[in-house]
């Protein structure tokens, strides 16, 4: 997923994991100058190029 995208995510959103093709619902983004982290369902963080 591009940074643009990933920084118009909000709670409740769902997004698939690259390496498992898992869904998993966005609980939280924290974005920052040069990416956004993730926080989903499962209580992982995800950098945006992990998700599509």
């Amino acid at each position: 997923m591009n940074k643009n995208v990933a920084e118009k995510l909000h709670s409740g959103d769902e997004v698939k994991i690259k390496k498992t093709g898992e869904i998993k619902t966005v609980i939280e983004t924290d974005v920052t100058n040069k990416s956004v982290v993730v926080t989903c369902d499962d209580g992982e963080k995800y950098h945006h190029k992990d998700l599509l």
